[in-house]
């Protein structure tokens, strides 16, 4: 966080350290104050900006509808503090040249911390993130506005409506009022008409508006100003409510209460343009980041059940906190794809909602009879099968007029620099294909990469289950799928009899789990423990508690013994027996092919997998069975080979390797294994070599010493090499198995530098 941002937030906090005078028990009632502080404070700022006023009277600024009754209510009620405190971190603003929306996007990085009877500040993001306060970067809003305006014809004299709901500080208006003074000629005093826009944070929108104002007649700005509304727009309110009962919900985090909704004639109103970044976010109850800061012993357990148990006691050790906590609980359990109903939203609900996908349906379903958007959102938009429904309308519909597929690695946004999104841009008008592109680093790229052109058929060939785009880095990555799925059948089709399952859930499941081993519980596999060919790679063996049950825990690699054996993992979980069994009725196959569910494109391998021999195994790890062993044994080599990695790679929509990413991945089939080749100076069938070098592997470890004894006679003796030496060669016999040139393999290969 910045210092000098810190530094005004420090003086700040002041003013609630003297208010509370030590007493720290009511929270709520001291996150409303410090809310309160932190708006008045702004609204200092954009007085003074607007209106080149630096005394803390607030008469003009209420009577044009920038700042509510309630706000100016509260400093008359606490004048002799406020004027202390906020005339102090004023004079720290000014005394450097702050930029007022990097200014609130740092506050947001900031949070109360009540711990050890105290009152301090914790830099963590939690408000940041369950608002989705990212910013737009000014020139990513640039670049956006000058590729999907350049075709569009503005003039002054008509009177267009163009929104953002979700408009912060408002970059994407002051680009566009930028871009159509230089390219249109049209003045500012115009274009700043023009404009309207939501956001949840009340200090945001005003911040926006001030923005705004500077460029316009003075008469206009009571109009100007009517066109913003405070509130979520993915909500529906029930009743008019008051700007301080608003206000109130925004300082509790309660940012799903239907009080923050918008009435229901707002969605009534069509928009020539929809432009804006929403949040990002999963709409779910984050209830460790919601205690953390307040009482850090019940953020730190991990197991559901231990937890709900620690914060039903609070109910008579601190009533404000257990009960803000499940009003905030029972408005997100609303948010689901079973109880959530919007009049402009509906193809966007499916399995856990996610505020940028019921933005774009919202802000598509608002757009006039010729209206287009554009939207900086996750790539997971077009790439998951969960918003299938969604970006099958858009397809349907042929709405798309542009994908173009970011990756942050130069951080345009300060976020995980592994992050992709997608400059989404559709329009009302019908077109057969659209733009796209991908592998962009930069803003100023999305204006000069070379595209290609998509249609709807292309992508049901590439993926035929969902249409969904893979996340290919460069364009001649979508040619190469169309050649592969015009020449391989898929996965599901090949291997029909496959039993998927992801078996024990740690959430789920929290009543039936144990941290410790017993003669009624069995130990449960976590991901962390496989590599490939490995599945005794990790542990937790030595570990304390602390560090072992941590969020995000690491666990410990499992170095070769001097007889070149390795120790069986330690677990740190334990499943009933009872509900185990029950498990064991459908997965009664005595050997299991495992994988990491959670990995990454960006891993120096995605596939992990390994053979087990059938057990407990956590939503880490996805499994399958199959009715042969020598299939299973032939599986575990396709999956660990390059080929099969590549195509895991640009096919994954995120971090979870599901089994619908699998099963529409092309395969070779039995033909494909039938051939016969010389190699390593043996002449025998591609089967026969891939069973040879994957069982010589398998050998090491005893756990698989019954199944690897069932091949002996049919398969070759592999001569002594290293095992990485034996998956090179396992990789080269499925170079052969999906009929690859030198060229594309090695071009494949060059996508795996640490291989």
């Amino acid at each position: 966080m910045d210092s000098r941002t810190y530094t005004i937030v420090d003086i700040l906090l002041g003013a609630a350290r003297e208010k509370f005078s030590g007493d720290y028990t009511d929270v709520p009632k001291i996150r409303v104050f410090w809310h309160n502080t932190m708006f008045l404070f702004f609204s200092s700022i954009n007085h003074q900006r607007l209106l080149d006023v630096s005394d803390l009277e607030f008469d003009e600024m209420q009577a044009l509808g920038l700042m509510p009754k309630y706000l100016s209510d509260f400093y008359d009620s606490e004048r002799k503090l406020l004027d202390k405190y906020v005339n102090m971190a004023m004079v720290e603003y000014f005394s450097n040249e702050n930029s007022v929306n990097d200014c609130r996007q740092e506050f947001l990085n900031v949070e109360l911390d009540f711990t050890n009877g105290e009152l301090s500040l914790l830099v963590d993001k939690v408000s940041r993130d369950n608002t989705g306060s990212y910013y737009t970067p000014k020139k990513l809003a640039e670049e956006i506005v000058k590729k999907v305006f350049h075709e569009r014809t503005f003039e002054k004299r008509k009177d267009y409506k163009i929104a953002d709901f979700s408009c912060g500080g408002g970059e994407f208006f002051l680009a566009i009022m930028d871009y159509l003074k230089v390219q249109r000629g049209i003045d500012y005093r115009y274009s700043v008409r023009w404009f309207y826009g939501v956001d949840i944070d009340p200090i945001a929108l005003q911040i926006c508006i001030v923005n705004l104002l500077q460029y316009a007649d003075r008469h206009e700005w009571k109009t100007i100003i009517s066109h913003f509304t405070f509130g979520n727009p993915l909500l529906i309110s029930d009743r008019e409510y008051n700007e301080e009962e608003k206000n109130h919900l925004f300082a509790m985090r309660r940012l799903y209460s239907v009080g923050l909704g918008m009435p229901e004639n707002f969605f009534e109103t069509f928009y020539d343009v929809v432009v804006g970044n929403p949040p990002w976010e999963k709409i779910r109850f984050e209830e460790r980041k919601f205690f953390k800061g307040i009482v850090n012993d019940i953020s730190d357990i991990s197991q559901k059940n231990v937890r709900d148990a620690e914060v039903k006691k609070l109910k008579d050790t601190w009533f404000a906190v257990y009960d803000w906590r499940n009003k905030v609980c029972e408005e997100y359990s609303q948010m689901t794809a079973t109880k959530y109903r919007h009049c402009r939203i509906k193809n966007a609900v499916a399995g856990e909602l996610n505020t940028y996908s019921l933005f774009t349906e919202l802000a598509y379903n608002m757009l006039s009879d010729n209206g287009f958007l554009a939207l900086i959102v996750k790539s997971t938009l077009v790439t998951a099968p969960v918003h299938q429904k969604l970006w099958s309308t858009f397809l349907s519909d042929k709405s798309v007029r542009g994908v173009y597929l970011f990756d942050n690695k130069n951080k345009i946004f300060s976020i995980d620099s592994r992050e992709r999104f997608i400059v989404f841009v559709a329009e009302k008008e019908r077109r057969e294909f659209f733009e796209f592109a991908t592998g962009l680093r930069e803003p100023e790229m999305l204006c000069h990469v070379k595209s290609i052109m998509l249609a709807a058929e292309d992508l049901a060939v590439i993926n035929p289950f969902t249409s969904t785009i893979p996340n290919v880095s460069n364009n001649d990555e979508i040619s190469f799928l169309k050649e592969a799925h015009s020449r391989f059948m898929l996965f599901s089709d090949v291997y029909s009899k496959c039993h998927f399952g992801r078996l024990i859930h740690l959430t789920a499941h929290a009543a039936s789990i144990d941290k410790y081993a017993s003669m009624n519980n069995v130990p449960i596999y976590e991901g962390k423990f496989i590599e490939q060919y490995d599945a005794r790679y990790a542990t937790f063996r030595g570990m304390p508690d602390s560090k072992k049950y941590a969020n995000k825990a690491s666990a410990i690699k499992i170095d070769v013994t001097e007889n070149s054996r390795k120790e069986l993992p330690e677990c740190r979980y334990f499943v009933h027996k009872e509900l185990w069994d029950k498990y064991l009725h459908q997965y009664g196959k005595e050997y299991s092919l495992c994988w990491r569910s959670l990995t990454s494109p960006t891993n120096k391998r995605t596939m992990l997998a390994m053979i087990l021999p059938t057990c407990p195994t956590c939503q880490s790890i996805q499994m399958l069975q199959t009715e042969s062993e020598e299939e299973l044994i032939l599986l575990l080599a396709l999956f660990n080979s390059i080929p099969f990695d590549y195509f895991v790679r640009i096919k994954m929509p995120g971090l979870d390797l599901t089994q619908n990413v699998i099963k529409q991945i092309p395969v070779p089939d039995e033909k494909d294994y039938t051939k016969i080749i010389e190699f390593n100076g043996k002449k025998d069938t591609l089967k026969r070599h891939i069973l040879s070098y994957t069982i010589s592997i398998l050998k090491e470890e005893s756990r698989l010493s019954n199944l690897v004894s069932r091949f002996e006679g049919w398969i070759y003796e592999v001569e002594r090499l290293e095992m990485s030496e034996k998956q090179k060669m396992i990789d080269l016999l499925f170079k052969e198995a999906y009929h690859l040139d030198d060229v594309t393999y090695k071009n494949i290969l060059l996508t795996f530098p640490k291989y």
